[in-house]
């Protein structure tokens, strides 16, 4: 056999075998972890406004109990944690902000599993205003995070159209 022959024949066999050898795409989002989220706490520091973590507590709360998981996925509880709120007065009202730090923590042997922070704003005439708004963003933010279903306020769409 030939010197061209061998090298014809390595290249073929070496397509076929390659040619039927598939990787996954790189750039395609993998599935994120899911968790069954079975409770929060949220707390903040002293300077925090206590409307704004009461709100925030009861909106995640409801948001956890609204909440049906088909199959089983490993328990958690979440800690929320504003860490920072402040404000930036303007002409006409102002823009609330506040950072949040979420821990997620294994129930069954209380090992940290996810930590994660972000930063919420909003516009608002006053700070009791901007609390609620807030707690809202914090507690939307926290829902889609973890898939969690947001039991927002109802509306006259939402009792009409469910």
């Amino acid at each position: 056999m030939s010197s061209l022959s061998v090298r014809v024949a390595f290249l073929f066999t070496s397509w076929l075998l390659l040619s039927s050898f598939r990787m996954t795409a790189g750039d395609q989002p993998s599935e994120p972890l899911l968790y069954d989220v079975r409770g929060a706490f949220v707390t903040a520091r002293a300077d925090v406004s206590p409307g704004l973590i009461a709100r925030t507590d009861r909106l995640v709360d409801n948001a956890i109990r609204a909440t049906v998981r088909q199959k089983a996925l490993p328990r958690t509880i979440l800690t929320v944690r504003i860490s920072e709120a402040g404000y930036l007065p303007l002409v006409v009202g102002a823009r609330f902000r506040a950072r949040v730090m979420i821990e997620a923590t294994a129930v069954g042997n209380g090992e940290k599993i996810a930590v994660g922070s972000f930063m919420v704003s909003t516009f608002a005439l006053d700070s009791e205003h901007a609390d609620a708004r807030l707690a809202e963003r914090i507690a939307e933010r926290v829902a889609r995070e973890f898939r969690l279903q947001n039991a927002g306020p109802s509306t006259l769409a939402t009792a009409l159209f469910p």
